[in-house]
């Protein structure tokens, strides 16, 4: 569903900024780039800020006006930051996901349409968008850069579509039952050779097995310790 999403970007007169745009459109998994009518054309520069998102800089849609860009579009999303007279169907990056993947289900095209470094999209461009789209900050101070605010609105589109961390999760094989039960044969062991005065050996069995529920040990921990009891108790037997 993503290949339905395009990243607009108007009038860029920082080469280095289409190459950062990129490279956080990949990282989120959308690479359809349309560049209407840069100041700016991507070069070297603009290609080692990409760094392994050159591709979508090289596969670029380059176009001459915003109406070119919006043609086969039935979404059109104008990013603003300003107080406009006119604002329509203003919303957050949150609020706009529901209505994105609504769209993009279906097989239309949405476009997400920046302006320029330093003006933004004029009111003529944000009138081509049928819907407009403010990063709440704060309003004292609130100037993110081109990339910046790329890169937040297509982590809010990928963390719709795959939120998931499990890639990087780690595969464990949790201790048994006997894993535990050897920990607390060791413990008692060891703490009969030290002479630990013990008052009620069963409640203190339980307490201990009940810290080792609550550690939830990996079999890989389960060896750690047993391996450092193992020379605790040849110290002190």
């Amino acid at each position: 569903m993503l290949n339905n999403i395009k990243i607009v970007l108007c009038n860029t007169s920082h080469n280095g900024n289409i190459g950062s745009a990129a490279r956080a459109m990949k990282t989120m998994g959308i690479l359809n780039l349309v560049l209407v009518n840069p100041v700016a054309i991507p070069d070297d520069h603009t290609m080692a800020l990409a760094c392994n998102a050159a591709d979508v800089v090289r596969e670029a849609k380059i176009v001459t006006t915003l109406e070119e860009a919006l043609s086969d579009t039935v979404l059109a999303i104008g990013m603003t930051s300003r107080k406009r007279e006119y604002t329509p169907h203003l919303t957050t990056p949150k609020g706009i996901i529901p209505e994105i993947f609504s769209s993009i289900a279906s097989g239309d095209k949405t476009a997400i349409v920046f302006g320029s470094e330093r003006f933004g999209l004029s009111i003529e461009e944000l009138e081509k968008c049928n819907r407009l789209v403010t990063i709440p900050g704060n309003p004292e101070y609130f100037s993110l850069n081109l990339s910046q605010a790329v890169q937040i609105m297509c982590y809010e589109v990928y963390n719709k579509y795959n939120g998931s961390v499990a890639h990087l999760e780690q595969n464990t094989r949790l201790g048994s039952f006997a894993d535990n039960q050897g920990i607390l044969n060791q413990l008692e062991l060891i703490l009969s050779y030290a002479n630990y005065k013990n008052k009620d050996p069963i409640r203190t069995r339980r307490r201990l097995q009940n810290i080792l529920h609550k550690a939830n040990l990996e079999r890989e921990d389960v060896d750690l310790l047993r391996g450092m009891l193992k020379a605790i108790e040849v110290r002190v037997k």
